[in-house]
Order: C-alpha cells, then structure tokens, then sequence
C-alpha cells in the first residue's frame, strides 16, 4: 500500500514537472543595440542619394522613354499631356518609321522614312567596334611584356592609362588638330585624303578610341596576369614548353575572366560612342545625311536638338538597348558553351 502511494506522488509529480516545463515563458522585450541601429542608419544616409537618383534617373527615365516612344511628343505642350494622348500614328507609328524608306500621311504628304539614316549610323557603329578585337589584342601584348620583371614597367602601365582618365573633349581636340579640317595631316597629305573621305575619317575615330581604351585594359590584364598560378606555369616550363606556349596554354585560358570583362564592357561602350566622332568632324552637326561619320546615337542627338522628335528619339533609344541587350546576351551564352567544352 505504502508503495502504491508513493508511485502515485511520485507520477504526480512528474506531471507537475511537465506542465511546468511546457509552459512557455513570456516574451522579454528585445533590447535595440544603438551602436547597430546608428551604423545602419547612417549606412542608410549615404545609400540614400544614388538609391535615388538612380531610382529618378535610370529606372523612372526608363519607364517614361518607353511610355513616350509609344505617343507623338515633339515639345508642344507639356510631357504629361503627351503622355496621356494618343499618337495619331498609330501606336508603333516611330518604330515602323525608323525602319521604312517612306511614311505616307502622318506629315499631310509622303515623307522619308528614317530607315537610311537607322542603316547608315548602324552600320558606322559597327565599324567603330572593330577596335575592340584590335586592342584587346594590343592590350594583351602590352600587358605580357609589363607583367615581366623588368626595369621601369610600372612608368610604362601610368603612360598607357594616362589616355583613359585624360578628358575626352582634350583628346577629340587633340585628334582634330591633327586629322580635322586644317589639320597637321591634312596638310601634309591633303584635304582630300583624310577630310574629303568618309572611311579614312571613320579610321582616324577608329584609331583614337582604340589608343584611348587601351590604358584601361592593359591595367586590368596586368592584374589578372598577377593571379595567374606559378606553378602551373613552373610545371609547364619542367616539361619543356617555351614561353609561347606557356602564355598560350597556361596564362591565357586563366586569363579569360578578366579578358571576357573588357570585351563586354568595350562592346556595351562602343554601342553608345558619339563624342569622338562629333567633335572632330561633326562641329555640332549630328545628322548622317550632312555628317556620314555620324554613329548611332548621333541619330538620336541630331533628331532631338534638330527635329525635336522626342518620341523617335525615345523608341531608338529603346532600339538600341534592345540591340546591346541582345548582343551582350549572346556574348554571355557562347562564353557559356566554351565553359562546357
């Protein structure tokens, strides 16, 4: 009996002790850590101003240049009442025009279309990109001899960068001095040799922003060449192979990050190149019909300062972001399948 007795208290004691162990304890208020929520808020401060410009600037920009490439905006009137009107046009009236030879009764007559002047700046644009293979090819020349240990390479990698930071309007004037109208070139071998040619002008651009790109690049493959794993190239010289092939074989394939990088930002670059070209030869003239070495965003330049079509200026802005967008994607997925090779 006695022990029965004890069993039962000693049962209920350890339902007891469970009820009280399933009790939950009540909240305790979380203290805030000022140091914390001072970091954090002056962390906040300085993020602040470009999460809104760029919110302003980029993205709200964005939307509106879409919006208004959809309507029939020529600076008459105010933005927002062009934006709530339809375009007489026709929706897609700007982008059926750019790539039209004619566009009949929007202007009360059958008028141009712009689809010479989209081909022709188009095509001077793509031009203007064969630099990139050219000086990354320069740049990777340099950057190998510079990367050796020998005197007086870091004054070689200042001289070749001093190009890249030098402001582009001192350069162009450079440049203009010597192959604009008037210039030292022209007169040592003529106007009709370099001012009267389209495709020698457009060379002169050619050669210019390859000389001024190629600071950057030899910097940044310098860097890369200093990652590069010696003993690779240690066991690569162990089994005989010279310095071609060591270069080839070892420095080259580790080298690609750094080499896909500048090849994508030179193409999203020279996509949007207008300075050069127009401050040498252009003296403010934007349009391809007067200025054939006019690239493409000169288009967009010349229709909004002349035309003010700000709508056509809008839809091939969107055009052009179309065109980088797609390239670079491109870009993006034959780097991919050569990882998987």
């Amino acid at each position: 009996m006695k022990e029965q007795v004890m069993a039962a208290q000693n049962t209920e004691s350890a339902v007891h002790d469970e009820a009280e162990a399933l009790t939950v304890a009540p909240p305790q208020k979380r203290r805030i850590n000022r140091a914390v929520l001072s970091e954090n808020l002056w962390g906040w401060f300085f993020v602040c101003f470009l999460v809104i410009g760029t919110t302003v600037f980029i993205y709200l920009a964005f939307i509106l240049s879409v919006w208004l490439s959809f309507v029939d905006y020529r600076g008459n009137g105010t933005l927002w009442e062009a934006l709530g009107e339809a375009n007489s046009g026709g929706a897609f009236y700007w982008y059926q025009y750019m790539f039209s030879n004619t566009m009949p009764g929007y202007f009360g007559q059958v008028a141009p279309g712009g689809l010479s002047n989209f081909g022709t700046t188009l095509l001077n644009t793509v031009f203007y990109l064969i630099g990139i293979p050219v000086g990354m090819a320069l740049s990777l020349f340099f950057a190998a001899l510079m990367s050796r240990d020998i005197k007086g390479s870091g004054a070689f990698r200042v001289i070749y960068y001093i190009p890249t930071v030098s402001s582009t309007v001192s350069v162009a004037l450079l440049w203009s001095n010597l192959f604009g109208e008037g210039g030292t070139m022209v007169s040592l071998f003529g106007t009709e040799f370099i001012a009267g040619d389209r495709w020698m002008q457009m060379l002169t651009v050619l050669i210019l922003t390859t000389w001024k790109g190629l600071g950057g690049s030899i910097l940044l493959l310098c860097a890369g060449m200093n990652g590069v794993n010696e003993s690779h190239k240690e066991a690569a010289s162990i089994d005989g192979a010279n310095a071609w092939t060591t270069f080839w074989r070892i420095s080259l394939p580790q080298l690609w990050p750094t080499i896909f990088y500048c090849i994508v930002t030179s193409f999203i670059g020279g996509m949007q190149i207008f300075a050069e070209p127009d401050l040498i030869y252009g003296n403010g003239v934007t349009d391809a019909s007067v200025m054939p070495v006019t690239p493409f965003v000169g288009l967009i330049y010349g229709n909004y300062y002349e035309t003010r079509y700000y709508s056509y200026c809008s839809a091939l802005g969107i055009v052009l972001m179309i065109i980088i967008l797609l390239l670079t994607l491109v870009q993006f997925w034959l780097d991919s399948r050569r990882d998987k090779v």
